[in-house]
């Protein structure tokens, strides 16, 4: 009797089929979520970018309407304490300073009581202090006295050197230009505060006194910016819109510590910036420095043979530099726009600055120059940004938020103490972090991507630990034209686009040196020399700073 068999179940090869064909299904699977992940992350993407114009227009018609804005972003909390700080025994502002301290009497009042009764003996005074302001107007009359000598000549006195050319005083003068420029009042609030003063001023008279005859303090600022450069181990820089004479052009803020320079332009290019940094007296050079910046940007092969490398300027005017480029036979717009960079990089660098100056700025390209380092808030706002579209995503965005702000506070403990040995450790670990790679999370992994492709640049700390980590500074200053233009709209004369430059610089300029901007103007009109001119100041400011590290 013969036993049949079932082949079906004794062949080895049936079950391995069926695992190799779920593995192909499982890998079909996974291929299919990539896809579909990838869509989601660009759907994602086009998304917020649609919100964010959404956002931007109905910005746009709430300002219309004159409108309450919508709630801004929150701050980061990169600068914030990782632990709580004990709360303090008393109420914050239960400390309160002695209002007493350097008071000086300029008047003392007695008040007897109204009616005094019989045999009342006089117990002293009760004292009561009152601080009050004087406005008023005080006008002055010279007369200057004239004699005629045997001779036939005349002999007369000399007005005092603060009145001469003006028949406003310096005191009033001071008062507009700190209005103005300080405390940012219109033109027409302040011509209505005089008039309800009695003072005889026109309208166009108050512009004068604002814009005109004021190259001594432009002259300042181009020394401030000079100086502040020469000293500076490194800068930030910031740029915002600034309308001029009705159209849109830019404002660019250059400075550090200790500085602060402002210049409105046309444009927000390289060239621009590059222009910018050379203040008023801008020179065209090719020398090695511009060589080294031609390589990086890989000029094209034919035209290096056009080209001569030497410390002499080849122009000052950028008509003439034009005309150079011309007379070499350099007419593409791509290179003259590369040559014109590496010219007025090498006119910068021919100056008495520290090498290399390091540029502090948010990654802006035009500022992408010299020795560059980008803001740590910045590169975290791009995580800010990123919303996450499962649970599993938003934790990871957390996740690594916070090691990020853990790696920033050890960068800022680092800039207190820097050793060689603590640099390696950061700059290891910061690989260590920064290269992970999510799963399904391709938002994140392309912000983290971002990041490690601008490392050097976020680690400039690490060689230079007086660096700031953000870029807070400049964006503070920037910000004072943005007020400006939501107070006071544009400019409409070059000179008064000049003079708002000016003195806002040397505004921001004087609280920096903890120099009171009211006093800074009332000596430079009166010529008393009682604030030192404000490139010293910064000179000195640099020269301690030095010695105190070189002391450490």
């Amino acid at each position: 009797m013969s036993l049949k068999t079932d082949t079906t179940a004794t062949n080895p090869t049936a079950p391995v089929d069926g695992v190799e064909e779920l593995q192909r299904l499982v890998r079909e699977q996974q291929q299919t979520i990539q896809a579909q992940q990838k869509i989601i992350a660009k759907l994602e993407q086009q998304l917020r970018q649609q919100r964010e114009r959404i956002e931007q227009l109905e910005a746009h018609i709430r300002e219309q309407k004159k409108l309450k804005g919508k709630p801004k972003l929150t701050p980061s909390k990169l600068n914030e304490p990782q632990t709580p700080e004990p709360l303090a025994e008393k109420r914050a502002g239960s400390d309160k300073r002695s209002k007493k301290k350097g008071f000086e009497v300029d008047e003392e009042r007695i008040i007897e009581p109204s009616e005094i009764p019989d045999g009342a003996q006089f117990n002293g005074y009760r004292v009561y202090d009152v601080q009050e302001l004087e406005i008023r107007r005080y006008n002055i009359r010279f007369l200057l006295a004239e004699y005629v000598t045997l001779d036939g000549k005349m002999v007369a006195g000399e007005l005092p050197s603060a009145y001469r050319g003006s028949h406003y005083g310096p005191e009033l003068v001071t008062y507009v230009l700190s209005q103005h420029y300080q405390c940012r009042v219109p033109q027409p609030l302040i011509y209505e505060q005089l008039q309800e003063w009695d003072i005889d001023i026109s309208v166009g008279q108050v512009n004068r006194l604002l814009t005109e005859k004021r190259e001594e303090f432009a002259q300042e600022q181009e020394e401030v910016l000079r100086v502040g450069l020469e000293t500076a181990v490194y800068i930030q820089t910031d740029d915002t819109g600034a309308r001029h004479q009705g159209k849109n052009g830019y404002c660019t803020v250059v400075g550090n510590q200790w500085f602060a320079y402002f210049k409105s332009s046309d444009s927000k290019s390289r060239e621009n910036f590059l222009s910018i940094l050379q203040g008023e007296n801008v020179q065209y050079v090719l020398n090695e420095y511009s060589r080294q910046y031609l390589e990086e940007q890989k000029l094209a092969t034919k035209y290096w043979a056009l080209l001569t490398f030497s410390d002499e300027p080849l122009a000052e005017q950028k008509s003439d530099w034009q005309s150079y480029l011309l007379a070499k036979g350099i007419v593409s717009i791509n290179a003259i726009r590369i040559i014109s960079d590496a010219a007025l990089l090498g006119g910068l660098m021919a100056r008495e600055l520290k090498e290399p100056l390091l540029i502090l700025s948010d990654g802006a390209g035009q500022f992408n120059v010299m020795r560059h380092g980008l803001c740590w808030v910045h590169a975290e706002r791009s995580l800010r940004k990123l919303e996450g579209s499962s649970a599993q995503q938003r934790q990871d965005i957390t996740e690594m938020q916070d090691m990020l702000w853990q790696y920033y506070q050890e960068l800022k403990q680092y800039k207190q103490q820097p050793t060689n040995e603590r640099k390696d450790e950061l700059w290891q670990e910061f690989d260590r972090i920064f290269s992970r790679c999510y799963i399904n999370n391709e938002g994140l992994n392309s912000v983290l991507n971002q990041m490690r492709g601008h490392k050097a640049e976020l680690l400039q700390v690490l060689d230079c630990p007086q660096i700031p980590l953000h870029n807070n500074d400049s964006e503070t200053n920037i910000r004072e034209y943005v007020t400006r233009r939501k107070i006071s709209g544009g400019t409409r004369s070059k000179l008064g686009r000049k003079a708002r430059d000016a003195f806002v610089g040397l505004k921001k300029t004087c609280r920096k040196l903890g120099i009171s901007f009211w006093h800074y103007l009332l000596s430079r009109l009166r010529a008393d020399g009682q604030i030192p001119p404000l490139p010293d100041v910064i000179r000195d400011k640099a020269s301690a700073a030095l010695q105190v590290a070189i002391a450490t």
